[in-house]
């Protein structure tokens, strides 16, 4: 670690404005690399201490320790951000977009089922148990196709549902993910001088966009099926 800045625990904790034992939780929950230990001491780095300065950025804007962890954990990986956010590569590229994608105001007209991709193709052709395509990548989407599939819907035509409804949520995101994640994270990078450490701020930004976003489309899909899903009054039934 020659030639950058060395801390022990204590150091670190202080530089990070945080405290030794915050410092200690994030190691045991993989959060933080260990130190370079050397005799009994360990030496952390500048590396440890960005590290625990983005936790403390994450925390503070609402992200739980689990989810920090798979997003840190996904970095370390080398995963680009694209993946890191489930962005299609379409939409990312080195900087963020320049401008909002324009949003359109006409519906587009209703499409046919979609092809379903080669992975379920397989699943239904040779799997003993084609819900098993869903149960580890998408286990909320195993969920409801084993419930249709259990109500008497044939596996093909659940296949068919799901992905629809995967069609749709893509097309959602393409229709507002620019947008959302250029005006909470990009323009904020445009203005800033594109250091190392403004480049860390703005995946710390995009990761947070992302699940605001997220959030609030789950909240406005749960309305949407709420309201389809009311009961008429029994006076209105007779």
């Amino acid at each position: 670690m020659a030639g950058e800045s060395e801390y022990t625990i204590d150091e670190l904790a202080r530089a990070a404005d945080t405290t030794v034992r915050s410092v200690r939780v994030y190691h045991e929950r993989g959060l933080l690399p260990s130190p370079d230990v050397r005799g009994r001491i360990g030496y952390y780095g500048s590396d440890h201490l960005n590290r625990l300065q983005t936790i403390s950025r994450l925390l503070g804007r609402g992200m739980k320790l689990n989810g920090i962890r798979e997003l840190l954990a996904a970095w370390d990986r080398g995963d680009g951000l694209a993946d890191v956010l489930g962005v299609s590569e379409q939409q990312q590229s080195n900087d963020p977009p320049t401008a909002p994608l324009p949003v359109t105001e006409a519906t587009p007209p209703e499409e046919p089922a979609p092809e379903l991709p080669d992975y379920v193709k397989q699943a239904l052709a040779a799997s003993d148990d084609p819900m098993d395509v869903y149960r580890v990548t998408n286990p909320r989407c195993c969920d409801l196709a084993t419930r249709l599939v259990d109500a008497g819907l044939p596996a093909q035509a659940t296949f068919h549902l799901v992905e629809r409804m995967r069609t749709d949520c893509d097309r959602i995101a393409d229709r507002y993910a620019a947008e959302v994640f250029y005006v909470l994270a990009g323009q904020a990078y445009e203005q800033s001088g594109r250091t190392r450490k403004d480049r860390t701020k703005l995946e710390t930004d995009l990761a947070i966009a992302r699940l605001i976003a997220t959030r609030a489309a789950s909240e406005l899909i749960d309305q949407a099926f709420g309201r389809r899903s009311e009961l008429p009054s029994p006076q209105s039934a007779e």
